[in-house]
């Protein structure tokens, strides 16, 4: 099948074009325009469209415009009650954002289970699959842009900064030092984070993976050392529709 993937996040829109088992071309955007839609599909037809939103908001304008382009193709929206092709082990499945059921399903295929899947978006949501219990939920931390966000504002002397590195030991100045800040407060989270989510694991190792817009620069700032796939989620999503095509 062809599918056009579609994730709605906070910060900005993906778009991706999913056939023969994988995303071939992905397209990301601030903005709803059919020019990112045209991009992806390249000018083709898809079999199905399927959407995914944490911002309720867009939702009509966005199925509004999958309509027009593709008024005969079936459109999906990504909700608790579908069938994700692993058990999910939940106390509030309608509360948990549609995105971490695409990184779950994803994360499973893609890495094998078990698996951690860390997305570092708007906020960071860290997202475990166990071989028998599924999609057990996880973490939910600031983004690393919320860091930054956050020692700017209430605070009158101290600047407000674009999420950034710095390799030095020591701040010699008020933005080096909020930068080292960054880079070891943050990469220690992460750590304490993924090291406690491990030991649900039992005695199995998880795969640990990174997705999201910040995952590239989290790396590099922050020294951390965990393979990025760009398009995990956007696969998800396209898998989701599959399973309940």
């Amino acid at each position: 099948m062809k599918i056009l993937a579609i994730n709605i996040g906070n910060s900005r829109t993906a778009a991706g074009w999913f056939s023969r088992g994988k995303i071939r071309r992905a397209v990301r955007t601030d903005d709803i325009t059919p020019v990112m839609l045209e991009a992806v599909a390249d000018g083709e037809t898809p079999d199905g469209i399927c959407l995914c939103s944490v911002v309720p908001g867009r939702n009509r304008a966005w199925g509004r415009l999958v309509k027009k382009m593709f008024p005969r193709v079936s459109v999906l929206w990504v909700n608790s009650k579908l069938d994700f092709g692993i058990p999910v082990d939940l106390k509030r499945p309608d509360q948990t954002g549609c995105d971490r059921y695409a990184n779950a399903v994803a994360g499973a295929e893609l890495c094998g289970m078990p698996c951690i899947v860390c997305d570092f978006g708007t906020a960071t949501t860290f997202n475990l699959v166990l071989p028998r219990r599924g999609f057990t939920g996880g973490v939910i931390a600031p983004g690393y842009g919320m860091w930054f966000d956050a020692m700017g504002s209430g605070v009158t002397q101290l600047p407000r900064l674009k999420p950034g590195g710095i390799r030095r030991q020591t701040g010699r100045n008020t933005e080096e030092a909020m930068r080292l800040s960054a880079r070891w407060g943050y990469r220690g989270m992460v750590t304490e984070i993924l090291w406690q989510l491990a030991r649900a694991c039992g005695r199995k190792d998880p795969f640990v993976c990174a997705t999201g817009g910040f995952a590239r620069k989290v790396m590099r700032d922050a020294g951390l050392k965990i393979p990025v796939l760009p398009d995990l989620t956007l696969h998800g999503i396209a898998r989701i529709y599959e399973l309940n095509a």
